[in-house]
């Protein structure tokens, strides 16, 4: 499914580079792990991949609660071990303020 744009609210907990496992080469894209709660109260964890970002992009909002705008923004349901996953990719983030 794709989506032009998306805002999400989320707590930052992790961001590094993209490394590609065969060449071990950094891809130039940021994963941001962020988590949040949802309407049950349950603690969700999601991995967004952001391409031609930096880690210093979004370094300095670990552990904050933020929103997240994201653009031309790709989910693709994928089962991973018999469970259910959801693989987001964005063209691009930004924190609104």
């Amino acid at each position: 499914m794709f989506c032009k744009e998306a805002l999400i609210s989320v707590s930052i907990l992790g961001v590094s580079p993209e490394t590609d496992f065969e060449t071990k080469q950094v891809t130039g894209n940021v994963k941001i792990d962020v988590g949040f709660r949802n309407s049950s109260g349950k603690h969700i964890t999601r991995t967004i991949k952001v391409a031609n970002a930096s880690v210093s992009d979004y370094s300095s909002y670990l552990d904050e609660k933020v929103t997240l705008r994201l653009e031309d923004v790709t989910f693709s349901p994928y089962l991973s071990n018999g469970r259910a996953s959801l693989s987001i990719k964005a063209e691009s983030a930004t924190i609104e303020e």
